[in-house]
């Protein structure tokens, strides 16, 4: 319900005049009044419209009677009460109006109730209306309709009184667009509101903008009668509005500026959209933009060119700027400016200030002004502007959309400066694309003046955020770089062929440029631009994060843990203490900020600094210029080394072929295939399939190191020159075979290469390019797909247990045996899992299983700490650890095992040293532990 309606239905004056702007909704608002008058007692029928000829007035008042009878159901008796009121009220006005046209009064109004009713009508009803003669006044019922008589006005008042009194309720007559009625019934009207009925009650609308009427609403209102004026509606009801009729929210705002709330625009402004066209080609109905063509034909020659001035700007400047632009003085402008007012040009409320109406403004800036009237006042209109903008910094934001607009117009400044002039000539989706490199901008964490930004992630983004295709934004970026929006700033990171880049746009917010530029970001986009974004979010909501540590790495992508790890090995004076010769904690916090993803790297002194930073990163949940900054999640490093090795434990139990390395001893593990080469598209399927076993198998940081928190999928191909590519897939489990056009741009090493395989590819909500590898076998893909992302999930350990503190392993029998029972436990149920499900070195299918026998020497002065252990075919569940005495001496594993187990075994026994053996138990690598006492 509207604000309006409301306070409508609490007044209780006997005339209530509605008055309100063209458009502003006066007439639904008079419905919804008698909508909820009627669910009461009070007999309240629909609005009645006024029309433009003489005695409307009376006519309307007969129309809302007759309405109000037909709707009342008055019985027999109610009948005969109204004929005798309804007679006593005409003998009553026969000295003012004359017997003969009293009683075609009362003949006039039952005629109507009757053919209302139909032939059917109540019995009452129908004796009622033979008693009354017809014959003689026909003439002078149709004389009621055709002149205005203030006295036949007073007697349908006062027959509405009657009314009211007879069937003991209140009769609330509507009267729409009283505006219209001759002046005659203008003053019949104020004369009502002197002299008002007693139980009936009227309520009329009157648009103000109408000028030739104003003197006799201003002669209602001196009579004393209730008013109520209605403005717009409000951002939220004109936001149901869009949403009622299928219209993103996203236009909310500028349909709220371009109709001020007047649902007369709104509605107009929706069929536009609607239609497929924009809202900035949208005209206003005819009535509503005459009233401002009238009004500046009634002004002096001096005050319509200064209306025509004005006109230009969208938000009114400050007076001293008007002043300024049009050469006049203080007491001048507030000559002119009243007359503007008086003459509803300058008649909306903006930032405490009346001025034009929107829609009608753009009406007489583009429609009724010559382009060379606009070309006349574009330049001193920019410039006053600018000035404006200038010495107001701090409270001028809003003036960077109509500053863009209006230097179209400004040809000396786009003379003087190239620049401003191509910055205008700017399509969206380059003004995208170099948005998102302003905003995605990162700054050397030691150096402020090196600056750079990812252009794939700008590209992506620029779809992403403000919309742009993605075709279209590929285009845009050379095109920035040849007119000098952007620069390379400095070769990318090894992997990839893009160059990254830098805005050149001045950041002086007093900048012509600058100011132009985001002016136009605002208005094309649709957003402000927050200048280097992820910086602004750590100083801004992360502020113990960037208090407590020593230093903080930013990325607007969505890194893995181990890139954010690598990140911050770059700053060796950071991450390294060379004074206690250990690693500086870090810790990794990914952000999202409106959908954005941003990764953040930080490095601390001490474990302490980190754990209030933690504390406070969880914390933040809030609104960072109008997008939600939400911590999703965090990582520490220097917790603890995970177990590089057990996943190839795993594929052995599960193959019984064991994985090697490559003979120049740089650890390359790999397993050829039996058969023929794989197909590409099995190959990746393979590997995918893998990593989903993985993703519900492995433990948290296992899942951040080997980067399986999002699925994996891949888009492959084969070149002519036997080159394999894949691109890893993140957020799908799909495989994608590429066409021929796509492998090409993958060997011409294309810019932007990342983008535009997304482009072409057409990925999914949600699905994202990350890495590309091409390798070139002419003997096909002959090695195992699992085994080669072992390869690649064991290097990703290696680098990361390097800095970490070894895993402590306790040289104790229950917590031993627990540890190795867990291991073996869950390595061989991953096993079963893999040799079910996936076809690993050419074999596949249920394996046997194995239990596990271990006996362990803590060692003494002659004979080092020893384990020797064998895998019988058995229950995994079957798991039994043996320490020998200390003072026994075994000369080997085999002798270990057989002293601890007796018989001696016919399975291979494997040992080694306590470290190794315990290690390969557990799935680490030698150097990975720390056995303690």
């Amino acid at each position: 319900m509207r604000p309006e309606l409301t306070d409508l239905l609490s007044m209780s004056h006997p005339v209530v005049v509605v008055t309100g702007d063209s458009g502003t909704g006066k007439s639904s608002l008079l419905v919804d009044h008698q909508i909820e008058l009627s669910r009461g007692a009070t007999i309240a029928p629909p609005p009645v419209t006024c029309a433009f000829d003489s005695g409307a007035l009376q006519v309307a008042i007969l129309d809302g009677l007759v309405s109000a009878l037909v709707i009342s159901m008055a019985d027999r008796t109610a009948w005969r009460s109204i004929q005798n009121r309804l007679d006593t009220a005409g003998k009553e006005m026969v000295a003012k109006v004359g017997k003969s046209l009293a009683t075609a009064v009362t003949q006039e109004v039952m005629a109507q109730v009757k053919a209302r009713l139909g032939e059917h009508a109540g019995e009452g009803i129908a004796a009622f209306f033979k008693g009354l003669r017809q014959d003689t006044t026909a003439d002078l019922r149709r004389d009621l309709q055709s002149r205005s008589d203030t006295n036949v006005v007073k007697l349908l008042v006062r027959l509405c009184d009657e009314v009211a009194a007879v069937l003991k309720r209140d009769v609330i007559l509507a009267i729409d667009e009283c505006q219209r009625l001759t002046k005659d019934d203008q003053r019949a009207l104020a004369s009502l509101s002197l002299a008002p009925p007693k139980r009936a009650r009227f309520v009329i609308a009157w648009s103000s903008a109408a000028h030739e009427t104003r003197t006799g609403l201003t002669r209602l209102r001196d009579t004393g009668c209730g008013e109520l004026v209605v403005g717009g509606l409000s951002r939220a009801d004109v936001e149901t509005m869009l949403s009622r009729a299928g219209i993103t929210n996203a236009h909310t705002d500028r349909v709220h500026f371009l109709s001020n709330g007047f649902p007369i625009i709104v509605e107009g402004l929706i069929g536009q959209l609607r239609s497929g066209g924009t809202l900035d080609e949208y005209t206003p109905p005819t009535a509503f933009i005459r009233s401002l063509e009238d009004a500046l034909t009634r002004l002096p020659t001096e005050t319509n060119i200064a209306a025509r001035q004005l006109s230009v700007f969208e938000l009114p400047p400050s007076e001293s700027t008007i002043i300024s632009y049009l050469d006049l003085t203080s007491t001048q402008w507030g000559v002119l400016r009243q007359s503007l007012e008086r003459e509803n040009i300058l008649s909306i409320n903006r930032n405490g200030q009346l001025w034009f109406h929107e829609s009608r403004r753009s009406h007489l800036w583009t429609r009724m002004l010559s382009e060379g009237e606009r070309f006349e006042i574009g330049q001193p209109a920019y410039s006053a502007l600018l000035a404006q903008y200038r010495d107001e910094m701090t409270s001028s934001t809003g003036l960077m959309v109509p500053l863009a607009h209006t230097a179209r117009f400004a040809r000396d400044s786009q003379s003087s400066n190239p620049q401003l002039a191509r910055i205008l000539e700017l399509t969206s989706a380059q003004l995208a694309v170099l948005a998102s490199i302003i905003e995605l901008e990162i700054t050397h964490p030691t150096d402020d003046d090196r600056r750079w930004t990812p252009p794939e992630t700008a590209l992506i983004y620029a779809h992403n955020t403000f919309g742009a295709d993605r075709g279209e934004a590929l285009e845009a970026l050379p095109v920035l770089l040849e007119r000098e929006f952007v620069q390379t700033v400095n070769q990318a990171e090894q992997g990839s062929a893009d160059p990254e880049v830098a805005a050149t746009v001045s950041a002086d917010p007093t900048d012509e440029c600058h100011i132009v530029l985001h002016g136009q970001f605002q208005d094309v986009l649709g957003k402000t631009i927050i200048p280097q974004i992820t910086g602004r979010i750590v100083y801004e909501h992360f502020e113990a994060l960037r208090l407590e540590s020593t230093l903080v790495l930013t990325d607007p992508d969505r890194s893995d843990a181990i890139e954010v790890i690598r990140r911050t090995e770059n700053y060796p004076l950071h991450r390294f203490d060379p004074l206690r010769r250990t690693v500086c904690p870090m810790m990794a916090v990914w952000v999202d900020y409106g959908g954005q993803p941003i990764s953040m790297g930080a490095i601390f002194n001490r474990d302490s600094n980190r754990k209030i930073a933690k504390r406070a990163a969880l914390a933040v949940d809030e609104v960072s210029y109008g997008r939600r900054v939400k911590t999703v999640r965090t990582f520490e490093d220097q917790m603890t080394t995970i177990p590089s090795m057990r996943l190839f434990k795993a594929v052995y139990l599960a193959t019984g072929r064991p994985v090697e390395g490559d003979r120049e001893g740089t650890r390359n593990w790999q397993m050829a295939n039996d058969g023929p080469p794989l197909p590409i598209r099995e190959y990746a399927h393979r590997q995918i399939t893998f990593t989903d076993i993985l993703r519900t198998r492995l433990d948290n940081l296992e899942h951040e190191i080997y980067a399986l928190r999002e699925p994996r999928g891949a888009a492959v191909g084969q070149a002519p020159d036997d080159t394999y590519f894949f691109v890893e897939l993140r957020g799908s489990t799909r495989v994608i075979e590429m066409t021929p056009a796509q492998i090409a741009l993958l060997q011409d090493q294309l810019p932007f290469r990342f983008a535009r395989l997304e482009h072409q590819l057409m990925l999914r909500p949600g699905e994202r390019t990350h890495h590309i590898t091409g390798r070139t076998q002419s003997v096909g893909l002959i090695d195992d797909p699992v085994v080669k992302m072992l390869n690649d999930f064991w290097e990703a350990a290696r680098e990361f247990n390097k800095h970490q503190p070894r895993r402590r392993i306790k040289m104790h029998k229950g917590s031993l045996t627990q540890l190795v029972r867990d291991a073996h436990i869950r390595d061989t149920s991953l096993a079963r899992t893999l040799s079910e499900q996936l076809t690993i070195g050419g074999a596949r299918g249920h394996r046997p299983q194995h239990a596990l026998r271990v006996a362990v020497h803590p060692g003494n002065a002659s004979v080092p700490p020893l384990v020797a252990y064998t895998q019988p075919i058995g229950n995994p569940t079957d798991v039994q650890v043996r320490f020998a005495p200390r003072p026994t001496h075994p000369t080997d594993v085999d002798e270990l095992h057989s002293q601890m187990f007796g018989e001696e075994s016919e399975e291979t026994i494997y040992g080694d040293t306590a470290q190794s053996g315990i290690a390969g138990l557990l799935g680490f690598a030698t150097d990975e532990i720390e056995l303690i006492e």
